[in-house]
């Protein structure tokens, strides 16, 4: 199951409410959906990919995913986060096939080893297989302040599934440190393997009023929908279920998580003066669209050419171009968002 949602605002200009990240060739020639696409062929034929989007990017999916199954794209309303988003995509693969094992994946990531990822989830297909709700967890090379993490009963090495103790909330940098000298706490990369009834079971008994709405929506109550709360998968079900397992992760992970991360990606292959001139400007990354784009003594900054809006951040404050999409709304661009 592929989760194709999300708002991209961190990666304006180039994303926009119609064509959020995941749409985007931010790792390579392909846009990050179409890899994600491309990768899930190797746990499962194309008959048993899905993927689920808010309805408004159907169209974009469709024209993107031209051999994704008839009936596999699960289409919701609105965005209502993840809670909603997986709890439906998991009802709707029990519906279509009872006792169905489902991997969650998200779309929007860049996984560079597909090798040992396609290792892992075998792992956590054995543990789902088993009754468990399993994580994948990345190994931390850093104390990341922007993951969630995952501590485990005792360090996760190896191709083994173990018990997850407590799911810890993005930390401040000083917890950070402390929690990869541990050695027993990974990264939350929010991807899922279990069996699909499985994990409905624990919706009803940690979120009845989530499995509710997703059932009446499915049931076509148009209704429904709405009254299903805007809640993570985490906060509304993993925090507090039975049985929650990890596999460690080691296979490259990147969540691409804004435009600092993609210039690192576009300077690990060497694509970061494509097409534009840089002049004594190391460490700078263009991503232009029709026009030249040229610089000159400009170290460290990221330039993002549209037909109608262009970005220069510094790679250092890549973090803040939320603040535009903020500026926008107040100012009522709605053209430009």
């Amino acid at each position: 199951m592929l989760l194709a949602g999300g708002s991209g605002t961190r990666f304006w200009p180039l994303s926009r409410a119609r064509r959020p990240k995941q749409f985007l060739p931010l790792a390579g020639p392909m846009p990050l959906l179409a890899d994600a696409w491309r990768r899930a062929g190797r746990l499962a034929p194309r008959t048993r990919i899905w993927v689920v989007a808010p309805a408004a990017l159907a169209p974009q999916i469709r024209r993107l995913l031209p051999r994704l199954a008839a009936g596999r794209l699960i289409l919701e309303p609105s965005p209502r986060d993840t809670g909603p988003a997986v709890t439906l995509a998991s009802a709707a693969v029990e519906r279509a096939a009872p006792g169905a094992i489902v991997g969650i994946f998200p779309t929007d990531h860049v996984i560079r080893d597909e090798a040992a990822f396609v290792r892992s989830v075998r792992v956590a297909v054995a543990a789902a297989e088993a009754g468990r709700l399993v994580c994948l967890g990345v190994q931390p090379d850093r104390p990341a302040t922007g993951f969630g993490y995952l501590a485990c009963a005792e360090p996760a090495r190896g191709g083994r599934a173990v018990r997850v103790v407590r799911f810890i909330e993005k930390p401040p940098l000083a917890r950070a440190r402390r929690l990869l000298r541990s050695g027993r706490n990974l990264w939350n990369a929010g991807m899922f393997v279990w069996r699909a009834a499985r994990f409905l079971d624990e919706v009803s008994r940690t979120a009845p009023r989530l499995r509710r709405a997703v059932e009446s929506h499915l049931a076509g109550r148009r209704s429904a929908w709405s009254r299903t709360p805007r809640t993570s998968v985490d906060y509304a079900v993993m925090e507090r279920a039975q049985g929650v397992a990890v596999v460690p992760l080691a296979a490259g992970w990147d969540d691409v998580g804004s435009w600092e991360a993609a210039a690192r990606l576009a300077l690990e292959r060497g694509a970061g003066a494509t097409g534009a001139i840089l002049v004594d400007s190391p460490g700078s990354v263009v991503f232009e669209g029709g026009r030249l784009v040229a610089l000159v003594d400009v170290p460290g900054v990221i330039v993002v050419e549209t037909a109608d809006a262009v970005l220069v951040v510094a790679r250092t404050a890549a973090e803040r171009v939320k603040r535009v999409v903020e500026e926008l709304r107040r100012r009522r661009r709605r053209d430009l968002l």
